[in-house]
């Protein structure tokens, strides 16, 4: 990227900061510390067997598991109509700063948890409503990739950007091991590493804020902020469904999107609470693991833009994908060596799965528990950035430049519309069958949807449709 004028590059670096800003509420809060502390919140109250309501039960893993479904709904619907804004208007940055805002606050005030009541609720309400602000800001973050240089750097951008936030986030969540692990996991610090992602989230953002530029928009693009605007807005929803409709590969691609993304995201939001109250994961043990995903995703975000380069990005994607499918079948298989206790395998569809892996695989092996995870951990590390680089730089080959937010915008309603549908599916398959099918049921979208992008996405066809 030698080319790039010194203002392209000020802009990007600004960018890439965002990422390390922002990542470290995914890895800290949603994935690490948070669902842990929930998980240990909740079954003081409700025991591990939850609360049972006409045979559902409401477990700790399925009561987060629906409130982020329901915090990402609240957002997935705003924000197009914010989008179609930021791109009439010049406000992509201040969306941005304001949606930061709206996700640092509540992170902050994840401190003051043990002073309400048990805790557990006003901590998930802390987190809903920080979701929300994270959400949001992913979207108009994303909305600037085609605008910070010409569409061939967009693979090797996209991919550093991802790049930096793991490194960002694993830092981050490193100084939180150090501090837990010397307290012995005491509340406190809990506490501490919770709202320290608030002031890390907000500190680097103002970094971003002072070198990213806002996009410049064509005069005959630019519409008034009145009260008319929203309207407006509504009105240029319907016209960008057509537009995207005119792009064939695209939207079949968003469609696609939603499929494969469902899987990747519901396992993600899941993995914390699933670990510890299916599995009985510790929280050092879970930190340790989500640090070593960090540092693996990090080379693992560059491999697949080298990949990229070498084989074409929906190449390396299909790999990712595939990679996947093959950790989360492994993930259903996880099991203690000892089949006693709260933790032990319940009966369900696919009880017979773990039974075997835990016999052929995990005793003879001698791993524990607190092992596989460690081993889903690295493979989760290698294929996250791939598949999450390189789908979002092969969306943006495929946007009109002009209307970058509007239609990044959708792809974040696709994204979040996956993020609510996918945990709510588990919640609902697990409350009656176990968490184990509830995975299984998550599987079969990642599956459908690595199957849609080989057999019907074109993306050298897609790029060209968008530039004639």
């Amino acid at each position: 990227m030698k080319v790039l004028s010194s203002d392209k590059k000020k802009s990007i670096r600004g960018w890439y900061i965002y990422d390390w800003a922002h990542s470290a509420h995914s890895t800290s809060v949603m994935v690490a510390i948070a669902p842990v502390y929930f998980v240990s919140l909740y079954e003081n109250v409700f025991g591990t067997s939850g609360r049972i309501f006409n045979g559902f039960a409401f477990t700790a893993d399925n009561v987060w598991s629906i409130a982020i479904s329901l915090s990402i709904m609240a957002i997935a619907f705003l924000n197009p109509i914010l989008a179609v804004i930021a791109d009439k208007t010049p406000t992509k940055l201040s969306f941005l700063k304001a949606f930061t805002v709206f996700g640092c606050i509540p992170t902050l005030l994840m401190f003051f948890t043990p002073y309400f009541g048990s805790g557990w609720l006003f901590l998930l309400i802390m987190i809903v409503i920080s979701v929300m602000g994270f959400s949001g800001a992913w979207t108009f973050a994303n909305s600037f990739l085609p605008h910070l240089a010409p569409k061939k750097y967009l693979d090797e951008i996209s991919s550093k950007g991802y790049a930096y936030g793991y490194i960002g986030g694993g830092l981050l969540l490193a100084i939180h091991l150090a501090i837990i692990t010397i307290t012995d996991s005491s509340e406190f610090s809990i506490q501490l590493s919770l709202a320290s992602v608030g002031l890390w989230w907000a500190g680097f953002s103002l970094i971003t804020f002072s070198n990213l530029k806002e996009p410049k928009i064509n005069s005959d693009k630019l519409i008034n902020i009145d009260s008319k605007i929203i309207i407006q807005a509504i009105n240029q929803i319907k016209t960008t469904l057509s537009d995207i409709g005119r792009y064939k590969v695209l939207f079949i691609y968003l469609i696609v999107y939603l499929f494969f993304n469902d899987g990747i995201q519901t396992v993600l939001s899941i993995a914390g609470v699933y670990g510890a109250a299916t599995l009985g994961v510790d929280l050092i043990f879970n930190m340790a693991t989500i640090l070593i995903v960090q540092f693996i995703a990090a080379p693992g975000a560059l491999l697949f833009n080298r990949l990229a380069n070498i084989y074409s990005p929906k190449n390396s994607l299909m790999i990712s994908l595939i990679g996947w499918i093959f950790i989360v079948i492994l993930a259903i298989g996880f099991a203690p060596l000892e089949d006693t206790g709260e933790y032990a395998i319940k009966s369900g569809l696919f009880s017979w799965w773990p039974i075997f892996i835990r016999d052929y695989l995990w005793r003879p092996l001698g791993l524990g528990v607190n092992y596989q995870w460690l081993i889903l951990g690295c493979l989760v590390g290698v294929v996250m950035g791939g598949s999450q680089a390189i789908a979002r730089s092969i969306f943006a080959v495929m946007t009109p430049v002009k209307q970058s937010a509007e239609f990044f915008s959708f792809l974040g309603f696709m994204s979040r519309g996956a993020s609510v549908f996918g945990p709510l599916l588990y919640a609902l398959v697990a409350g009656y069958f176990g968490a184990r099918t509830g995975i299984f049921s998550v599987l079969l979208f990642l599956i459908a949807g690595t199957i849609g992008m080989q057999l019907l996405v074109d993306v050298k066809k897609g790029e060209k449709q968008v530039n004639n």
